[in-house]
């Protein structure tokens, strides 16, 4: 439940309150899973609806990490609070070759990989981050 971020994401500290409080399973695991957001949990659902809007607009990488932060939006499926480029989450790289290998095509993840080159150049640990 909390491999990735610890116990204090709201999915995993909900699920072990629950838990804790005497609920049964699947009422602790619902408890969790309810809590789930944009912010924790949820990200991989708005980060492909962000880029993929991205791509179908045709805006360049480039720009829309601009309009991103003009607009003082998160760029949803961007960050990680340890990993960086030299040292990824390996969930993400197994990701990436999955879909490159099974996919003749890949313009939202290519969008989102080109994404990552510029914000990791901001911070080294603006990169691309999947679900915990």
């Amino acid at each position: 439940v909390s491999a990735d971020h610890g116990p204090a994401v709201s999915g995993a500290h909900n699920t072990i309150v629950a838990a804790r409080a005497g609920k049964d399973l699947v009422s602790a695991l619902c408890s969790g899973l309810l809590t789930i957001g944009p912010r924790f949990g949820g990200a991989l659902d708005e980060a492909a609806s962000m880029f993929m809007t991205a791509v179908d607009r045709g805006e360049e990488p480039a720009a829309f990490v601009a309009r991103m932060g003009k607009e003082k939006k998160l760029i949803m499926g961007i960050g990680h609070r340890i990993r960086t480029l030299q040292n990824p989450d390996m969930r993400v790289k197994l990701i990436k070759e999955y879909a490159q290998k099974h996919f003749t095509r890949t313009p939202v993840l290519d969008f989102a990989m080109a994404v990552e080159q510029i914000t990791t150049k901001k911070k080294a640990t603006l990169i691309l981050n999947v679900d915990g």
